[in-house]
């Protein structure tokens, strides 16, 4: 529109002109554009056929035109501007929101990766991480979604053997030295008053001048004799010191270490799928753990045969990881051999003191009695304490029965992290 009406011809606008300033005044206050300033002079123009128009008069009208058509302009720009600033504020909220979303993501992915690269010093350019451990973060991202849980998860599994405490005595001896100021009688420094006393060289003089009248002279014997005369007190003060001898026992609360554990992972074809995610899921948290305390822990994957890595030496066994979070799990489930290499450890120094969690659906037929015994043994003898993780709701209740704690969950429930999670938060640390 104001393109339009910078154009319009002299005569076509004397007969519009109206128009242009009704809508102006529809659209704008009168603080805003005063269209009753321009109302007046136009009005006063084209009261005067074009034609008898001077030459100033035509100067002055382009002046009022011009002049209107600045306002205009400026107020549309001021408008154009409020809008922009406004589209403006709109899409850096949209901005700030999507950029806090990947910062917490990128947060989160450093969180699980900075144990790795920061404690041992992996190049992370290395072809087995492009090609295997940042693939599995992205297969499992629905549960690593839930990190927050999986960490909380993974500290109580590292609190199977939690750290035992001591409490040592110590017996010393203490010397309390005192120093007071006490009153001595035997010094004489200070007059501090008046006292009734048979003293004579202290004697006031007013008790004296009653020996020189002989009708007072016998009062001053009897007070004499009953010790009221009136005499100067004297007194002073010393610094004395003395020592105690006491003897004091405290007890120093003394936690030891915390203590290592063994998890051992069912990678039978029984456990594809959401098992075998939450599985490896377990894993990485376990090893994160265990990185970040510096505490021994002991991996046992089983299925026919079994697999181990110590995850104390994890930058040693990183190549063993990483095919264990690349490796589909197939074959059989059989429980004997992974329980006999647990055993073997529990037997051993490293991890003599550790607990044993193990993790798998328990569909199985049965375990070795001669391992059932020995478990059976380390649990009477050692207190050591056989723990199960069940991802089935088909799992063996006689095998379960073995273990001192189980916790059963069904793998295809929403939230299993957050259940896992609430479930072994009920241990009873010692």
């Amino acid at each position: 529109m104001l393109s339009g009406w910078s154009v319009t011809p002299i005569k076509a606008f004397s007969t519009r002109y109206p128009y242009l300033l009704q809508n102006l005044r529809s659209l704008y206050v009168q603080e805003e554009l005063d269209t009753s300033f321009y109302q007046n002079r136009l009005d006063r123009f084209f009261a005067k056929d074009l034609s008898d128009w001077s030459d100033a008069d035509r100067a002055d009208f382009e002046r009022i035109l011009t002049d209107l058509l600045s306002q205009w302009d400026a107020l549309l720009q001021a408008k154009i501007l409020a809008w922009q600033l406004k589209q403006f504020s709109e899409a850096k909220e949209s901005y700030v929101e999507l950029l806090g979303r990947k910062v917490e993501e990128y947060r989160r992915l450093k969180s699980i990766i900075n144990p790795f690269s920061d404690y041992l010093g992996w190049d992370m350019s290395r072809d087995l991480w492009q090609s295997t451990s940042f693939d599995a973060l992205k297969q499992y991202d629905e549960l690593l979604q839930d990190e927050e849980s999986l960490r909380r998860l993974a500290d109580l599994l590292g609190q199977l053997r939690e750290a035992e405490i001591e409490i040592e005595e110590e017996t010393f001896e203490k010397t309390i030295v005192r120093q007071e100021w006490v009153i001595d009688p035997m010094l004489k420094t200070e007059i501090v008053g008046i006292e009734e006393s048979n003293n004579l060289s202290h004697l006031l003089s007013s008790e004296a001048a009653l020996l020189s009248d002989a009708a007072t002279e016998t009062m001053f014997l009897k007070k004499f004799a009953d010790e009221r005369l009136l005499t100067l007190r004297y007194e002073d003060r010393r610094l004395v010191r003395s020592e105690d001898q006491i003897m004091e026992v405290n007890q120093r609360v003394k936690q030891r270490e915390k203590g290592p554990f063994i998890v051992c992972v069912d990678t039978s074809q029984s456990m594809m799928g959401r098992p075998e995610e939450i599985a490896k899921v377990l894993t990485l948290g376990i090893l994160k753990m265990a990185i970040n305390t510096n505490r021994r822990a002991y991996l046992i994957s089983f299925s026919t045969g079994v697999q181990t890595i110590d995850l104390y030496d994890i930058a040693n066994s990183i190549d063993e990881l990483a095919a264990f979070l690349r490796m589909s799990f197939y074959g059989g489930t059989d429980a004997t051999l992974a329980l006999y290499e647990a055993l073997r450890q529990l037997k051993g120094n490293d991890y003599q003191d550790a607990d044993v969690l193990m993790i798998s659906d328990f569909v199985m037929y049965k375990i070795d009695q001669d391992i059932l015994n020995e478990v059976r043994f380390f649990q009477q003898n050692k207190a050591t304490e056989f723990h199960s993780l069940a991802l089935s709701t088909e799992a063996n209740a006689e095998i379960l029965g073995r273990f001192d704690t189980n916790w059963v969950y069904d793998p295809k429930r929403k939230g299993i992290i957050r259940e896992m999670t609430r479930g072994l938060s009920s241990i009873v640390t010692r």
